[in-house]
Parts: structure tokens; C-alpha cells; sequence
């Protein structure tokens, strides 16, 4: 009964940090979002912190993504701009 009641507490708390990750990748993709349009290296910054943090826990593709639209947010923004603190 023990073994039954230690295991549903181990998937809760692993259904808990799935959803952490999920939330940070998705924030993380929205700051990727808004990189392009608004402070790209505040907001690209955020979204590589906070995709490396997704990767780092279950959701990798996620992270990834999150990852890949804040670097391509700064480096379209510097590109555009001729400077990143313009």
C-alpha cells in the first residue's frame, strides 16, 4: 500500500515539473516572438535563458525553439538596426 501511495507522489511531482517546463518553453517563445519587434536583446536574451532551462528538463523541443527564435530575434534586430542598443 506503501509502494502505491510513494509512486503516485513520484508522478505528481514529475506531472508538476512537466508543466513548469512547458510554461517557461512557451514563455520563453513568446520573449523569442517579441524580440523581433521590441528590445531584441532583453527579450532574445529571456527567451535563450529561458529555453535552456526547457531543454535542461523534459521539454527539449520546446526549449529548442524558444532557443532558436531568441537568437534569430537578435541577430535579425542587429541586422536591421546596425547596432543592438539603438
Amino acid at each position: 500500500m506503501d509502494e502505491v501511495k510513494e509512486t503516485r507522489e513520484e508522478t505528481r511531482e514529475e506531472e508538476t515539473r512537466d508543466t513548469s517546463a512547458l510554461w517557461l518553453g512557451w514563455i520563453g517563445i513568446v520573449a523569442g516572438i517579441v524580440a523581433f519587434f521590441y528590445a531584441p536583446l532583453l527579450f532574445g536574451g529571456a527567451a535563450v535563458i529561458l529555453g535552456l532551462i526547457t531543454v535542461f528538463s523534459k521539454a527539449n523541443t520546446l526549449g529548442w525553439w524558444a532557443i532558436g527564435l531568441g537568437v534569430v530575434g537578435i541577430i535579425v534586430q542587429w541586422f536591421y538596426r546596425g547596432s543592438l542598443f539603438y
